[in-house]
This record gives C-alpha cells, sequence and structure tokens, in this order.
C-alpha cells in the first residue's frame, strides 16, 4: 500500500437500499470490503433498517473492519438524500467522496482523484462516470479502467452506454458540504437530489451563480452538446475530462415502474419551484460554450480529434458492434 493511499483522510459515502435489488447489491459491498479492508478510508453506508434478513447480512460483513460503517434509518419512504445525510453525520475525516453502490471502487482511480481534488484551489471536483453495458461489466475485472476510457473515444457501444458529465461522483470537503447542510430530504425517491446538492454546492464554491440555466432541464446524447443546469455543472470542471480520473458504473436492469421511479416527476416539481425563486442572474449560456470552452483547453493538445465522441450527437445504439 503506498505512503499516500495509507494517509487519504477521505471518507466514501454511499447511500444503499436493501429492499431493492437486494443481492445484487450485498455483493458490491462485498466488493468494497474485498478492496477496502486494510485500507484507512472510511466507507460509510447510509442505509434502510428494512428488510432486516439483508441488513444483518451486511452488518455481518462488514463487523470485522474498523473502517466500515452502517448507519440506519426507518423510513417509509425511499429517500437518497436522507441516507446519504445519515452517513454524513457519521463523516469525521476532512474530505468526502460520494459514490453510488455500483460505481466500481478503483482504488487507484480513487487516490489519484483524491490528491488532484485537494491540490485545487476550491477543493471540489466532479468526476466522469462511464456506465458500462452488460457486455462491458463482465469485463470489468480484467480490464483497467484507461482500457475503458480508451473504449468510449473509440465509440465502442458495445462496452459503454454513455458517458455522464456532469456526474454525482464528487469529492470535496466536508466543511463546505455542512456549510449548505448536505442534501435537501424533501427529495422522495429517485431524481434530482443530486443536481440541487451540487448547484448549492457549486454555488457556495463560487464555481457557478444562479441563472436562468438552472431551470432548462434537458438530456444529452453528448457531454458537450449539453443546455441548463447541465451545462452550468459541467461548464467549470471540463479539465477533468482531459485527465485519467474516470469512474465507471457496473450495468444493472432497472423498472422504471417503480415507485422509486416515477417519483422523478414530483422531485422535478419541487426542483423547479425551489430553484425559480434563486435565480440572480437574468443570463442564459450560449449553446456552443461547452464546445468553446473545451476547445480552448485542447488548444495545445495534439490528439485532439480523438475527442469527437464528446459532441457527437449520435444514438449508441448505432456504433454498437458484435466484435470482441
Amino acid at each position: 500500500m503506498s505512503n499516500l493511499l495509507s494517509n487519504l483522510d477521505l471518507s466514501i459515502v454511499i447511500p444503499i437500499d436493501l429492499n431493492r435489488r437486494s443481492w445484487d447489491i450485498y455483493k458490491r459491498i462485498k466488493n468494497y470490503v474485498r478492496i477496502f479492508a486494510h485500507s484507512n478510508i472510511q466507507i460509510i453506508l447510509g442505509c434502510h433498517n428494512e428488510p432486516k434478513f439483508w441488513v444483518s447480512c451486511v452488518q455481518k460483513l462488514i463487523t470485522p473492519y474498523n473502517n466500515f460503517k452502517l448507519c440506519l434509518v426507518s423510513t417509509q419512504k425511499s429517500s437518497l438524500a436522507k441516507l446519504r445525510n445519515i452517513a454524513l453525520n457519521q463523516v469525521q475525516t476532512r474530505y468526502v467522496l460520494f459514490l453510488d453502490v455500483d460505481i466500481y471502487p478503483d482504488i487507484e482511480i480513487i487516490q489519484q482523484a483524491y490528491k488532484y481534488t485537494i491540490n485545487k484551489p476550491n477543493t471540489l471536483a466532479m468526476f466522469p462516470c462511464l456506465y458500462l453495458s452488460k457486455m462491458g461489466s463482465k469485463k470489468i475485472y480484467t480490464k483497467p479502467t484507461t482500457e475503458f476510457i480508451k473504449n468510449y473515444y473509440d465509440f465502442r457501444r458495445d462496452l459503454i452506454q454513455h458517458l455522464a458529465f456532469p456526474s454525482s461522483i464528487i469529492l470535496t470537503d466536508l466543511a463546505s458540504v455542512q456549510a449548505i447542510n448536505g442534501f435537501d430530504e424533501a427529495y422522495i425517491g429517485h431524481g434530482y437530489e443530486d443536481f440541487d446538492f451540487m448547484l448549492r454546492l457549486f454555488k457556495y464554491k463560487g464555481l457557478i451563480e444562479y441563472t436562468n440555466d438552472i431551470l432548462v432541464d434537458e438530456p444529452y446524447l453528448a457531454p458537450l452538446m449539453s443546455i441548463g443546469f447541465r451545462a452550468l455543472l459541467a461548464k467549470s470542471c471540463l479539465e477533468i475530462l482531459l485527465s485519467p480520473y474516470y469512474f465507471l458504473h457496473i450495468f444493472h436492469k432497472k423498472n422504471k415502474q417503480e415507485s422509486y421511479y416515477r417519483l422523478r416527476q414530483i422531485n422535478q416539481n419541487y426542483f423547479n419551484s425551489k430553484f425559480h425563486i434563486m435565480i440572480n442572474i437574468n443570463h442564459e449560456l450560449d449553446k456552443l460554450a461547452l464546445l468553446q470552452t473545451f476547445f480552448m483547453l485542447l488548444k495545445d493538445k495534439k490528439e485532439s480529434p480523438k475527442y469527437a465522441v464528446l459532441w457527437a450527437e449520435i444514438e449508441g445504439y448505432k456504433f454498437r458492434i458484435n466484435s470482441y
């Protein structure tokens, strides 16, 4: 174990809900134990106290390791915001990294992401996340992250579904998270609690202003073609796309008819009503703002053509191939 790795003043906060995908999530946690069992990085899980059987299984799994904590909360409605906050209450390190349980914990990437963040003046970094396909996820234990990054820029959509940027993978100082009072627990189920948190954190850090963009909510095919609050968040962190600090999201099936996902529209309405009154600048980003800023970063790069995937707005399935 490297000296830096053994001295990371870092906690990783992960929300888990064992009412859904119980066995799958248990296996994910087991992998975290395998990787972090002998690290001083703190792994703090915010978890519902039901179902009792699976909660007990997780408790037995992590009990031998002092750097793992399971923080239980009793609530009738699934709330990622509540689960993250209950875990945040147990953080005692200077820095905190927010991950999803489906993020593959590449310890070398985490080490470098930590070093990158603590050396930034604003001690805040948002990292790109590659969503792997079912086929790509089967290769996660045999291929390094660097190969998946190359696959993405080679348009290998048989292995990678898309790149999320902005993403909710945030590493920052705990003091700033506490200053904005963590996550807003008015959000229920899935959706918008992470965007809400990121907008408030970025505003607190002086990286953005609340312009008209925060009410423009449109998904994107290519990260550099995003608009609205997604573009606002991405613009301040574009340089990270030129780094090797990418995280990988393991494929899993999801049923969008679950109430967990159907509550997204309610969350969107709450998000809009909340931020509508916060706009303090009557301005919108130019639709080419991300491209222009990114091209400035590429000015001295000899391999700039390889980044074309970041603005190629083409449906991913059109690139999927049957090789490999």
